[in-house]
């Protein structure tokens, strides 16, 4: 069909209202280009899961960098799937096991900067400050096995906070023009130190062996390690990470996405990860786990500190579960914490880091029983935050209610109208990293100190101007004390 001409939009129009999805289904335009947005549920299913195969990419990524171009988020078909397969056992329960203690002991410098705070008469932090310091730390040492020291904090915040012409060339020029002048949206000095660390950290151990000792359970050694697995057992690590998320998945989800791993034609032979490749999982694990894990525990601290009553039953839950195991937390209590897990999942649907996700359709596709056709090269997008906040499946939805993910109620949301990392086989492949961390510095903080509403504490929250792919509130601040 033509995208720019008017018979093409108003044929669309007329099939969205006969098949009465409208609100649900309309065109969007980057720059020239058209796309479509979808937001009814059963065509998410048939888009993310059940007809995968057409829409494995997401928006293709303008770039000849040997780092960023091997980004797992921007590799297409086949590579995609080869390091795919070889990166998902490395997020598996027994491996998130191993790196539990890192986790852990990095809530040590964000428990005493709260306790400063909380000696203090009125005193308030800023949650954005206080949680990007802890996740930065954990990061730093699953992924990098460093310590968060200033020139490393330099560099990474040069990862995020680079200026909005670099993301607009990158959009807007050609790919051809931009290497020519070796171009690239990340700083390249910001990469150059992050690959130095890396190649380093690999060649050390490589030359000692230390990556087969039992000191070394981060995320550099996991991949160095990784190799690719048969398909029984890439369906057996699948299913692991399945059973952790929110949403629990039917048979025929499950086998889509264990076969969109395991039919495969070819590997070019390679069944371990080449040293870009690795440095390339390290950096993307980075620069796309620090900042939302921290924007999502200020964002929890934050609904707690304006629902006393919810934070007084996490606290409850948080000191029976740990009193329960002589004042110790283990990995395995972290399951057993119902609420909070209640708690986290209606922050995402509140406050979902990522507003909107994109495939790209690899050939033409009648969308359901619309009539609707979507051609080859067009970028689809799935409204997360419109979903989140759809008073069709979220009854007041700007309220905090933690209850709608307690048993009972969960299991009648709508599918696919819950999607805080995605779905099928191209979902966020972090996720229970980025759950396991949050969970354990809440923990940490509520069984410890109380918030509250301070002087200061915006409401609602200002967000930063739209355009930007991540949702960013401006200055978060509340108040600390400690638990009578």
């Amino acid at each position: 069909m033509a995208y720019d001409s008017a018979p093409t939009q108003l044929t669309i129009w007329l099939a969205v209202i006969s098949a009465g999805l409208i609100g649900t289904i309309y065109l969007i335009y980057d720059g020239s280009k058209p796309g479509i947005i979808v937001g009814d549920p059963n065509l998410i299913k048939q888009i993310m899961v059940k007809d995968f195969h057409i829409f494995t990419n997401r928006r293709p990524v303008k770039t000849t960098h040997p780092i960023m171009s091997k980004f797992l988020s921007s590799l297409v078909g086949e590579e995609w799937k080869r390091v795919r397969s070889i990166v998902t056992p490395t997020f598996t329960s027994s491996k998130m096991k191993n790196l539990f203690h890192i986790m852990k002991n990095s809530s040590n410098d964000m428990l005493e900067k709260l306790g400063k705070v909380a000696a203090e008469e009125n005193g308030e932090i800023d949650l954005k400050k206080l949680y990007g310091g802890y996740t930065m730390n954990v990061i730093a040492k699953c992924a990098f096995a460093t310590e968060a020291d200033s020139e490393f904090e330099n560099n990474a915040t040069q990862l995020f906070t680079f200026p909005f012409w670099r993301k607009f060339l990158d959009y807007t020029v050609p790919m051809w023009w931009l290497d020519s002048i070796k171009f690239t949206v990340l700083p390249q000095g910001a990469m150059d130190f992050f690959r130095s660390i890396t190649v380093g950290l690999i060649n050390q151990r490589v030359r000692t062996n230390q990556q087969h000792t039992e000191h070394y359970h981060d995320f550099l050694e996991l991949l160095m390690n990784a190799k690719r697995l048969g398909s029984g057992e890439i369906s057996k690590s699948i299913k692991d990470i399945d059973d952790a998320s929110f949403r629990k998945e039917t048979d025929d989800e499950k086998t889509l996405n264990q076969n969109a791993l395991t039919d495969t034609t070819t590997y070019d032979g390679k069944k371990k990860l080449d040293e870009n490749e690795i440095l390339a999982q390290c950096v993307l694990f980075f620069s796309v786990g620090f900042e939302t894990s921290s924007q999502l525990l200020a964002y929890c601290t934050y609904c707690l500190a304006l629902n006393p009553d919810c934070q007084e039953t996490l606290h409850d839950e948080i000191v029976e579960t740990i009193n329960s195991n002589q004042g110790e937390l283990n990995y395995n209590m972290v399951p057993k914490m119902i609420y909070l897990d209640a708690i986290i999942s209606e922050t995402l649907r509140l406050y979902n880091p990522v507003l909107r996700m994109e495939r790209q359709a690899s050939e033409n596709y009648t969308l359901g029983s619309t009539g609707i056709t979507i051609e080859k090269g067009m970028i689809v997008g799935i409204p997360v935050w419109a979903l989140h906040h759809d008073p069709q499946y979220y009854p007041e939805p700007d309220l905090f209610k933690p209850e709608r993910f307690l048993a009972g109620n969960r299991e009648r949301l709508v599918p696919y109208t819950y999607l805080p990392f995605g779905t099928g086989p191209r979902n966020c492949i972090g996720a229970r990293f980025a759950l396991l961390e949050t969970k354990i510095a809440l923990i940490k903080v509520v069984s410890k100190y109380r918030f509250v509403e301070s002087k200061t504490t915006k409401i609602p929250l200002r967000f930063l101007p739209v355009g930007r792919p991540l949702l960013r509130c401006e200055h978060i601040a509340i108040g600390v004390k400690k638990w009578l």
